[in-house]
Formats: structure tokens, sequence, C-alpha cells
């Protein structure tokens, strides 16, 4: 028969644990939603799909503040974010295994 107090421990461990992979459960889901936006935003975005007017002499290129730029600022926006969503989520994983590691050898 284990004490209270160990008990304690375990229960303390196992929340610790369940809540860093509901952690982990959303960053993927977030990750996944934001991989299927930027897709729907690459086919369904009007800058992207649409005709782009050649740059004029008085813009000096600057075609990102013009009116067809919209959908291309869409999806960097978009892609910049996943992009960060892709590196948290092994860092988190690894935390997540490095604590069910801790939590092995202390049993």
């Amino acid at each position: 028969m284990h004490s209270i107090q160990n008990q304690m421990k375990e229960i303390l461990r196992r929340k610790e644990y369940y809540l860093a992979l509901k952690q982990v459960h959303r960053l993927t889901a977030l990750g996944v939603s934001l991989g299927l936006l930027l897709m729907a935003a690459l086919l369904l975005a009007p800058g992207i799909t649409g005709i782009v007017a050649p740059p004029r002499a008085s813009t000096l290129g600057a075609t990102i503040l013009g009116p067809e730029a919209g959908g291309y600022v869409l999806v960097a926006l978009l892609a910049f974010v996943l992009g960060i969503v892709a590196i948290l989520l092994p860092q988190q994983y690894r935390q997540l295994k490095k604590n069910k590691e801790r939590r092995r050898g202390d049993s």
C-alpha cells in the first residue's frame, strides 16, 4: 500500500504530464488549421490568382502597397505564423518526453 504522500506526488506528476500533452495537442491543431488556412488562401485569395499589373516607374517597384497585393500579404502572414508553430511544436514535444522520462526515473 502506498502512502498518501506518494499517491499525491503521482497524481501531481500525471496532472503535469497531461497538461503538457494537452498543450502539444493544441499546438498540433493550430498548425494543422493554419496549414489548411494557408492552402485555402493560396487557392482563393484574389491577389494570388488574379493578374498583377506590372510596376509603374513612379512606384519604384513598391507593389506591396498596391491593391492586388492583399492576397500575398495574407499568405506571407499565414506562412510566418505556421513557421512559428512548426518551431514551437517540436520544443513542446521534447519537453513532454523529458517530463515523461523524469517521471519514470522518480518511480
